[in-house]
């Protein structure tokens, strides 16, 4: 789905608008300048659904960008990494547990056992090419990309700001849904504290043009 020249919803689920997996979150492609920057992966339950979301609205991920290792988010990370040559970013505790594939750590095992995912779905680690620390600002295409964390919804939940040369754009995950909700699960990392904090944090960011939430509307 073509939202403008510039930005892309590549897959979305049924917490979205159905356009794939009914598990995959919203993932947004930014093209800046020349090249794709990708936002967040998917769960990874049908692969050949996603490489062909990418083919029809031609979005190719030089980078894909994690906001947290929850499954809807980071599961299919390692098919852009394979299937494009992707560079995997992420914040340090995401790349850990990403990485690692430790289902319980990422609460899929609970998940799981509640019947949210299939009993059969089970979640592929990946190298993380870049780990990024908290504030940090990197440049693609022209672009300021920085990550700014955000806990709550999981311990190592970040959201992305990308300044571009006409506008800021606020990448927020789960941090943040449209008409300001925010999710709240029964898992170990799940503080509602933190929460809080992280709204008031993202609330108080300068001069944004364009929210990207991870699920429901935009």
């Amino acid at each position: 789905m073509k939202i403008d020249d510039e930005i892309t919803l590549v897959l979305s689920g049924g917490m979205g608008f159905d356009l794939t997996d009914p598990f995959d979150c919203n993932v947004f492609a930014l093209r800046l300048e020349n090249q794709w920057v990708m936002f967040d992966a998917g769960a990874g339950r049908d692969p050949a659904r996603s490489l062909k979301a990418c083919a029809a609205t031609g979005v190719t991920p030089a980078h894909v960008f994690l906001t947290h290792a929850h499954a809807d988010h980071s599961g299919a990370v390692h098919l852009f990494r394979e299937e494009f040559g992707s560079e995997v970013w992420a914040g340090e505790a995401t790349a850990t547990l990403v990485e690692e594939g430790d289902e319980a750590a990422i609460g899929l095992d609970r998940a799981r056992a509640a019947g949210v995912y299939p009993a059969d779905y089970r979640f592929n680690a990946c190298r993380v090419d870049h780990r990024l620390a908290n504030d940090q600002t990197i440049t693609i295409g022209g672009a300021k990309i920085t990550l700014n964390h955000t806990p709550g919804h999981s311990f190592d939940h970040v959201s992305y700001v990308v300044e571009t040369t006409t506008r800021r754009i606020l990448i927020s995950g789960d941090a943040l849904f449209h008409g300001g909700h925010v999710a709240i699960q029964d898992i170990h990392d799940c503080n509602i504290g933190d929460v809080c904090a992280s709204v008031r944090k993202l609330a108080n960011l300068p001069d944004i043009d364009v929210f990207l939430p991870g699920h429901l509307a935009f």
